[in-house]
């Protein structure tokens, strides 16, 4: 394991131990960490450095590299602590379950879009990251899935979310698209889209103060649905199909 992610997980997890020279801590690590994640929810990953960071909490910026080594090594805490703890159980069934903790995926993202833009480098590591991970799968435990399967199922709805999250941030405004759909519907070249044009379909595409956001999270919810429904069908032949 590379040295910097070594030490991003001994962070992360509290197994660092704490150095015992030098004045005592006036800080927290936890509060570095927040004090990041409120920098970049206000003004924007780009935004972030550890003079910034250090600002905010009224120290200065060596203060900071006590604990830790770097703004990419912050970065990499933010992103594990921002989405903080999943949603609990919530009495319904497997499919109500993970509807639910898909929804709180998603308003998580768009609460921290700035998530969009950390580079993601393997599956999740950190203790919030592990918890989601596991809340899910103990959403699908009704499911009939094997654990695998379980799996499998949490991670393609993990991006779906993350993907349609991350278009809701970087394709903003929908004013450019109803006008292509316009220019494009003359030239007889999208006879389905012209005909989707006509009938009202794209009637609230370009609208005023629409957000791409409130037009992609129906298909974020169509899409599951039907994914869900995909699963049922799985199970249901599974369960039906002639042994021996």
């Amino acid at each position: 394991m590379p040295k910097d992610r070594a030490s991003n997980l001994e962070l992360m997890w509290g197994s660092r131990e704490r150095p015992s020279r030098g004045p005592r801590p006036g800080l927290t690590l936890d509060e570095i960490v927040r004090a990041g994640v409120r920098v970049a929810d206000s003004e924007g990953l780009e935004a972030l450095s550890m003079q910034r960071v250090a600002g905010e909490l009224g120290y200065t910026t060596m203060s900071l590299y006590r604990y830790v080594s770097g703004k990419d090594q912050l970065v990499a805490l933010m992103a594990d602590a921002a989405l903080g703890p999943p949603p609990g159980p919530g009495g319904g069934d497997w499919r109500e379950e993970i509807e639910a903790w898909v929804r709180a995926l998603w308003d998580g993202y768009r609460a921290h879009s700035w998530l969009m833009s950390v580079k993601i480098e393997g599956p999740p590591s950190g203790p919030q990251g592990l918890a989601w991970l596991e809340a899910a799968l103990r959403a699908l435990e009704g499911s009939g899935l094997d654990k695998g399967e379980r799996i499998s199922v949490t991670m393609f709805v993990n991006a779906a979310t993350f993907s349609l999250a991350r278009l809701a941030v970087d394709l903003k405004p929908l004013e450019d698209f109803a006008t292509a759909l316009t220019l494009g519907a003359r030239t007889g070249q999208y006879p389905i889209l012209a005909s989707m044009i006509d009938d009202g379909t794209f009637e609230s595409v370009g609208a005023p103060q629409t957000e791409f956001a409130q037009e992609v999270l129906p298909d974020l919810e169509f899409g599951l649905r039907r994914l869900l429904d995909g699963v049922e069908q799985h199970v249901n032949a599974r369960k039906s199909a002639p042994t021996g």
